[in-house]
């Protein structure tokens, strides 16, 4: 891993921004949750905690600690839960939240996360303001000083959701237009509300063409791409236990196929998977392409996880995208890429917050290069 590599580039981490509560319930095991909570009880909790939380966070303060210049683009509403936000970026940096976008009379998207010790987390999310975001959101200013377009949880737009993907589809065609590389990390759509109710694989179809790295987890592109599958999956438990190689690199193609030219498909605590594009998709790649494009040329990787003591895995899967694409803006090979993307994800995790683990590119580079342990293909 090349610790001193400088980045080329600023960076842009645009979209879905919100407040994370985190009620105290650390000190409460899985069985205890589900023995206590029930209707009509009061339960007493630790000190409630509050966090920024959505792809603009998670990604953009984890690609600040590893070096890259971010500006950080989202909307937000005029209230409480807004002030609380921007007083948080505030204290992390003076300019951290010059780039969010106050509407009056709208809501601060939001996010309870339920994470008792032992348990998968839950979430309950409002996306409040965030269902309006579109292009005129971005400002013209930002797309002009960056080299790096990266917009997170389209998924979880309703706007961007809706009339067929044209208004993520208008996003995407002015960033290439502008000259920037372009990337896209996805949520899990809510199979009850309109993320879940969208036809993806058109969407995509239209997007991808001008979406140069596309970075979403297995759950989500295979609900989005399969669902039937998906669902048969679920139902019989842990999803990502049960992803054959075959159908990672099936889904992968496919993306490639719709338009993509470089997919990095996250697969949690079996690590990524990258699959790249041949060399005349690669030379559209953009502002921050990499020099050496041939060397970036039709790479089927898989790069397992790293071995941490898990303290949470809120934002993992941004953290591990910031990774890539910290790499990806100093020039990095793909090989080490793939490595500092499970890095940064495995830090995260060492923390239960989207945020604290993270460190410098530098200490994450030692970690690696000094022999950190990996864990064995499941």
């Amino acid at each position: 891993m090349d610790r001193t590599a400088k980045p080329r580039f600023p960076a842009i981490s645009a979209g879905f921004v919100s407040l994370d509560i985190f009620p105290g319930l650390a000190y409460i095991n899985g069985i205890e949750f589900d023995r206590i909570f029930i209707p009509g009880r009061a339960v007493e909790i630790d000190a409630t905690t509050f966090a920024t939380g959505g792809s603009v966070s998670n990604t953009g303060m984890a690609l600040v600690k590893l070096g890259i210049e971010t500006r950080l683009i989202g909307r937000i509403g005029q209230d409480p839960y807004g002030d609380i936000l921007q007083q948080i970026y505030r204290r992390r940096g003076k300019n951290l939240a010059d780039g969010l976008r106050i509407i009056p009379d709208e809501t601060t998207g939001h996010t309870y996360v339920i994470d008792p010790k032992g348990q998968e987390r839950r979430f309950l999310f409002h996306p409040g303001s965030n269902d309006h975001f579109g292009l005129e959101d971005i400002g013209e200013e930002n797309l002009d000083i960056a080299g790096l377009f990266h917009f997170g949880y389209p998924t979880s737009i309703k706007r961007l959701s809706a009339s067929d993907g044209n208004d993520l589809t208008a996003i995407y065609q002015h960033a290439k237009q502008k000259g920037l590389t372009t990337s896209m990390d996805t949520s899990m759509p809510d199979p009850t509300r309109f993320s879940g109710q969208a036809d993806w694989k058109n969407i995509f179809r239209k997007v991808l063409p001008y979406t140069d790295l596309f970075l979403p987890s297995f759950e989500e592109i295979l609900f989005m791409l399969d669902r039937e599958r998906f669902e048969r999956l679920n139902r019989s438990g842990d999803v990502i236990a049960k992803a054959e190689k075959t159908l990672i690199w099936d889904l992968a193609d496919q993306l490639l196929e719709m338009g993509a030219g470089i997919v990095m498909i996250k697969l949690g605590y079996r690590g990524l998977y990258l699959r790249t594009a041949k060399i005349d998709r690669l030379h559209q790649l953009g502002r921050a392409a990499p020099s050496d494009l041939a060397a970036w040329e039709d790479l089927m990787i898989y790069q397992p996880s790293y071995k941490v003591s898990v303290a949470g895995t809120t934002g993992a899967g941004d953290a591990c995208i910031a990774g890539l694409l910290a790499a990806f803006l100093r020039d990095i090979s793909p090989d080490d890429a793939v490595k500092a993307a499970n890095g940064a994800g495995a830090c995260c995790c060492e923390k239960p917050d989207a945020f604290s683990g993270i460190q410098s590119w530098e200490q994450m580079c030692d970690r690696i290069d000094n022999g950190w342990e990996i864990v064995k293909e499941i």
